[in-house]
């Protein structure tokens, strides 16, 4: 969930199921194995064959196997090296447990999950025999996705960049969505590309998310959580009233590469924006001896424009390009927060500049200042700052004061400003 990246890893679940294999009805395995083929069919890929294992699992069967695979995919270390960087963003609460909470959540919210290591389906439990069929349709969309990339490969994505494996999570589940929603159209006799829009399914998605774990989430959580479903529907929306669904095989083959392409559909169709390449300095020889990077990592248009309205509001992130983050553990002193941001203009990197710098003073308490390309406070020995050149945007939140000067000076030798 990169930062954040936790947060989806585990949208796509399995376990061990065939213990539980007996307790699926024969009628429910052949109604998989018919909509497998149905779906196939509006996907325009050849015929699936036989629906794969299918089995019946209980919340704690559910949570036991959310754990595991925490265990699996990230170590302890990566998971609280998240965590920190959400803490540094102000997107989530200090004491904010990050896998006790996705465990609870998975354990709530899933009623059904694929497993695209051991190739099996799940439903919960709880589900009513009304429920189960949408939940197979769902589900079985990523058999078939599955089948056409490895969705373990494709959704392990780049190490380091957030952004872009959640554009990957939007389009997998978009496509599930998309594609269930296309097999009620077409049994009314009509097709998902012909809706002037899915705004209406989109608040659905939004406003049927439920429950007490979900409930306690954190604002920046819930988005991260329910933008693969809500926005990834708009983004495949956009693509059916562009191609059919044959032609999505090329999308899987070069992806969104930014959860900007996928608010903003018409940046990957109509003229390709791909996020700027950020790179920053390494900090290691301004900072004092035995400080370490904690995570680098990239928040993206989404996670920007959360932790501007976690102070401001309904500010945006409008007009993102790119960014890049550094988290660093300084000993006797506070975390440093360095993060390079670019912009479509010079405007509105300096509209960013200015909401940040607002929005800093809120989070730190410190008192406004004039506008201008570079705003700083000094608060005891720690330093604040926000920076402007060109389309870029400079922050950095708490490194020691003395050598604020060294750092901006190591981000600015002989950068790009586009």
């Amino acid at each position: 969930m990169k930062s954040g990246r936790a947060l989806l890893a585990v949208g796509l679940a399995g376990a061990t199921v065939a213990a539980a294999q007996t307790l699926v009805p024969p009628e429910l395995r052949q109604e998989a194995t018919r909509l497998l083929g149905e779906l196939a069919v509006i996907r325009g890929v050849p015929p699936p064959g036989p629906a794969p294992p299918l089995a019946i699992q209980t919340r704690e069967q559910r949570r036991r196997f959310v754990v595991e695979e925490f265990r699996r995919k990230y170590s302890p270390t990566r998971l609280e090296a998240e965590r920190r960087a959400l803490v540094a963003w102000r997107l989530v609460p200090p004491d904010f447990d990050l896998a006790g909470f996705l465990a609870d959540l998975l354990a709530e919210q899933a009623a059904a999950y694929y497993d695209p290591v051991r190739k099996r389906m799940v439903l919960a439990n709880w589900l009513t025999l009304e429920l189960r069929r949408d939940a197979l349709a769902h589900e079985l969309v990523h058999v078939i996705q599955d089948r056409l990339v490895n969705l373990d490969r494709f959704l392990a994505g780049r190490p380091g960049h957030a952004d872009e494996g959640l554009a990957r999570q939007a389009l997998v589940e978009g496509e599930a969505v998309a594609l269930q929603h296309e097999l009620r159209l077409r049994q009314e006799g009509r097709e998902l590309g012909r809706l002037p829009d899915v705004v209406e399914l989109q608040r659905a998605i939004r406003s049927s998310a439920t429950g007490p774990v979900l409930a306690r989430a954190p604002a920046y959580v819930r988005s991260m959580l329910l933008f693969p479903y809500a926005d990834g529907l708009g983004f495949l929306h956009a693509f059916r009233q562009r191609h059919p669904w044959a032609g999505l095989s090329d999308v899987y083959r070069d992806p969104p590469r930014s959860a900007s392409q996928i608010l903003h559909p018409e940046r990957y169709f109509d003229r390709r924006e791909d996020p700027l390449p950020i790179e920053l300095p390494d900090l290691a020889a301004i900072l004092p001896a035995g400080s370490r990077p904690v995570i680098e990592d990239e928040l993206g248009e989404l996670g920007l424009g959360e932790a501007l309205r976690r102070f401001l509001g309904d500010a945006e992130a409008i007009g993102w390009r790119g960014d890049r983050y550094v988290l660093w553990d300084v000993p006797a002193g506070s975390p440093v927060l360095m993060s390079l941001t670019a912009w479509d203009g010079v405007e509105r990197a300096a509209e960013f500049a200015r909401a940040y710098a607002r929005g800093l003073g809120g989070k730190h308490g410190l008192a406004p200042r004039s506008e201008g390309p570079l705003l700083a406070w000094t608060a005891g020995t720690e330093a604040y700052l926000v920076e402007r050149r060109g389309r870029l945007v400079l922050i950095l939140e708490r490194p020691p004061a003395p050598g604020v000067d060294a750092i901006r000076a190591a981000v600015w030798a002989n950068r790009v400003l586009y």
